[in-house]
């Protein structure tokens, strides 16, 4: 049993706030998709709130995302632009700029990619 609440543990995916100069950074390592979406745009928000010059999301680490992930992204993305926030996605994981580049919304999100 101790096994599987590790794995489980292990598994859960993680999305943090930090700053560098006028520039928030939300790193998600794990799976963006239904169970972590929420947390996700909370974050952003909470990043919002510190009026950023720019909000950069590390999407390296991100290992799986579905449609309710890319709604949160382009979500995050609306949510800056109203603030007139810069917005980017900084080294997204092959799986994200698949989903991107597949859903016609590459130019919208990874417009320097």
């Amino acid at each position: 049993m101790r096994d599987d609440w590790e794995s489980s543990q292990a598994a859960q995916p993680r999305v943090e706030v930090r700053h560098e100069g006028a520039e928030a950074i939300v790193a998600v390592e794990g799976e963006l998709d239904h169970g972590t979406a929420e947390r996700f745009v909370a974050c952003i928000l909470e990043a919002l709130d510190t009026k950023p010059r720019s909000v950069t999301v590390d999407a390296h680490a991100v290992t799986f995302t579905d449609s309710t992930g890319l709604s949160a992204l382009l979500r995050a993305h609306g949510l800056a632009f109203v603030d007139r926030v810069d917005f980017r996605i900084r080294d997204p994981s092959p799986r994200l700029r698949q989903l991107v580049e597949v859903s016609g919304t590459k130019d919208l999100l990874l417009p320097d990619v």
